[in-house]
């Protein structure tokens, strides 16, 4: 059997298997995955709800607790109100003083925070003093002696929230700040604060995600608090069932439920929530069905991708392979384009830099056979024209001389130098005493070619004279320091050349310095890099580095005053 899959593999096209495999490898996942995602819908949308209503819950919790709060700190206002303490605890003689406190002090601080809290059902102050009852704020102890809460407040320190008859409201004991005797300590710790509220505004921010649902709150002792639903027999019988049920799944008279719980901080109260099952994954159906309508989109859509994915490939390949023959038959000289990044692509691009590499070699070799027959031909000028132009310089020279013309003579003798020191007879190293004297001819003619117009200063350390260098490097420099530092020079001062030479260990350094305008910070780095039409900077550089190295050549720098100035180093070495 594999031999024959083996065997009908080996016969088909490569465009075909390449479709072949990209198909098996597609469809196997595509199927596995549709599959893996009807198991998974159910466990990632119970997750997904589990997360999103313990958030609700975490906010009715927090929310619960912020109301709260909120009472609490308006207790405060009135149990730690030094003025109210006083009251309280104050005998008065005076009913006059009395009606002062009541309508100046007390009514209207305690009308103005059942104002500032609308839902406040009731604020009262139970005391066993000798003051009189004052409508609802004011009134005896006697009325709440009897009721099963009161005997619990005595023991609180500051408040604590009850509930009693579907009643929430928040009592304590008046702490003893105006405790001057026996008799004022008793009273002051029988005066009690009672603020019921409207139990509902604990709940004003319930998410509408769980208003459909079952939220409880109880207390320690299973009594209901709140509930979003109407207190009937079904959810009173719901209520005690939750109780003992674990947090998390859970059934309840046959039905598959999640509940979470919550507990109040500060309060033996806790926060029930019950979701049932189904509302759950009631839409993990629909997402199978999507799932498996979006699989076969994504098969048809990831055919046509592989057939054309195929066909580029193949077309690539079939072009390369063209060339190639071409190639083969002595087309060498190929334009090969490519724009693709991938292993073709890049199979491309070695393909056509290798017949460019091949064209290049063939250029060159016959290059060097034209340069070679140039070289040959240089030779053979330059053992005619250096005897027939010293010959004819020292006719000249002699005819200056009998005219006792002294500036003729002066000049025909620094050519006749400069020429006898640059070409050297043919050599190519020089000495660097020679090469400082076809400088200093070369610097005489210009001086006496432009009227003596600039100053050249000379810094020579005379150790380097017997050592050896490449001829004709510093005349370049010193003529790209007259172009473009001393003729550009537009300050009005005299221009001046500076010539050094020093000896740094094993180099020797040469400097040319000029006051010119300078160079530009963006033309510095081009000149190196930048073949120009004479014999430039860039080709000195590179004669320094094929004869001496890539850590030896010519560097240029910009001076922060005006002018410019060259450097070249090169190793010390004895002609």
């Amino acid at each position: 059997m594999i031999r024959l899959v083996r065997r009908f593999l080996d016969r088909l096209r490569f465009r075909q298997k390449l479709i072949l495999t990209y198909l098996v490898i597609s469809i196997i996942p595509i199927l596995i995955l549709g599959m893996y995602s009807y198991y998974q819908s159910k466990t990632f949308l119970r997750e997904q709800a589990l997360e999103s209503f313990q958030r609700n819950v975490d906010v009715i919790s927090e929310s619960v607790q912020s109301n709260m709060d909120h009472y609490e700190t308006m207790s405060s206002l009135i149990l730690y109100n030094n003025v109210v303490q006083r009251i309280l605890s104050n005998r008065y003689m005076d009913l006059y003083n009395l009606y002062l406190d009541f309508n100046q002090f007390l009514n209207p601080y305690l009308n103005m925070l059942m104002n500032l809290n609308k839902d406040t059902t009731q604020l009262s102050i139970y005391t066993n003093s000798q003051l009189p009852e004052y409508g609802e704020y004011i009134n005896k102890i006697d009325r709440i002696k009897a009721l099963p809460w009161y005997a619990d407040v005595e023991k609180v320190k500051g408040v604590k929230w009850y509930h009693e008859n579907n009643s929430l409201f928040l009592a304590g004991p008046f702490p003893k700040l105006y405790a001057s005797d026996r008799s004022a300590v008793t009273a002051s710790e029988d005066n009690v604060l009672y603020i019921r509220v409207n139990n509902r505004t604990l709940f004003a921010d319930l998410p509408d995600t769980l208003r459909q649902h079952w939220v409880f709150l109880m207390d320690g002792q299973g009594s209901s608090i709140y509930s979003n639903h109407v207190m009937d027999t079904q959810t009173v019988a719901l209520m005690e069932k939750i109780q003992n049920s674990r947090m998390g799944e859970t059934r309840i008279d046959g039905t598959k439920m999640l509940m979470l719980k919550q507990a109040i901080p500060r309060t033996d109260w806790t926060l029930y929530c019950l979701v049932p099952y189904r509302d759950i994954v009631e839409d993990s159906g629909s997402i199978v069905s999507a799932t498996l309508i979006i699989a076969g989109i994504c098969l048809l859509i990831l055919i046509v991708i592989i057939s054309l994915f195929a066909n580029s490939m193949i077309r690539r390949l079939y072009r390369l392979n063209n060339w190639m023959k071409r190639a083969e038959d002595g087309e060498l000289e190929l334009r090969i384009q490519n724009t693709s990044r991938d292993e073709i692509g890049e199979l491309t691009d070695r393909f056509g830099h290798m017949m460019q590499r091949i064209n290049e070699l063939i250029n060159e070799g016959y290059k060097n056979k034209i340069i070679q027959k140039e070289a040959e031909l240089k030779a053979l000028k330059s053992q005619i024209t250096p005897h027939f132009l010293y010959n004819t310089l020292s006719f000249i020279n002699w005819k200056a001389l009998r005219s006792d013309d002294q500036e003729i003579s002066q000049m025909v003798t620094n050519l006749s130098r400069f020429y006898r020191t640059a070409l050297n007879r043919g050599d190519n190293i020089i000495s660097v005493r020679d090469e400082i004297i076809n400088v200093q001819s070369y610097l005489d003619i210009v001086l006496t070619t432009s009227g003596h117009s600039f100053d050249v200063l000379y810094d020579i350390d005379e150790e380097i004279y017997a050592y050896g260098m490449i001829n004709l490097i510093l005349q370049p420099l010193v003529e790209n320091a007259v172009k473009h530092g001393i003729n550009r020079k537009t300050d009005g001062g005299k221009g001046l050349i500076e010539i050094s030479v020093r000896l740094h260990d094993d180099t020797i350094e040469f400097s040319v310095r000029d006051n010119g305008p300078g160079i530009e910070p963006q033309r510095l780095s081009e000149l190196l890099s930048t073949p120009t039409a004479g014999y430039g900077l860039k080709h000195v550089d590179e004669r320094i580095k094929l004869i001496f190295g890539a850590d030896f050549g010519l560097t240029i720098e910009a001076l922060t005053i005006p002018g410019a100035c060259m450097r070249v180093r090169i190793p010390r070495q004895i002609v």
